[in-house]
């Protein structure tokens, strides 16, 4: 073989292996980026699991508060009513007391039963028996 072959021959061995060498790294960073994105791909649904979970536990709380917030509109309405009734019963209460005070005001009758009825008779007014 020549000189000129050799050269050749070396050149294209070089190639080869710088080929090779390419080839090598290459095959080397896909498999690296696969495993990178298997990683990310659990990460991902390790994130999906949890924002899921954390969703749920938002409706869950949504649910709560909804809730709640019917039961004070309830009891809000409740103590309304029984305002008005404590209004009520106290007109009521006031209106006794002044019965009561005018009663006292009221000269008492210093007679027996008995003459009562005779005068409620006499007026045409018959006692109940007793």
């Amino acid at each position: 073989m020549t000189r000129k072959m050799w050269w050749i021959a070396g050149v294209l061995l070089g190639l080869l292996i710088v080929i090779a060498a390419v080839s090598l790294r290459s095959t080397l960073d896909v498999r690296q980026a696969e495993r990178s994105v298997e990683a990310q791909k659990a990460t991902a649904d390790k994130a999906e699991d949890a924002a899921d979970e954390l969703e749920k536990k938002q409706n869950e709380q949504r649910a709560k508060i909804e809730y709640l917030e019917k039961e004070l509109e309830t009891l809000r309405k409740e103590t309304r009513r029984d305002d008005e009734e404590l209004e009520k019963d106290s007109a009521g209460v006031r209106n006794a007391r002044d019965r009561v005070e005018r009663a006292k005001r009221i000269r008492a009758i210093d007679k027996s039963v008995d003459e009562l009825c005779r005068r409620l008779e006499s007026l045409g007014h018959g006692c109940e028996a007793r």
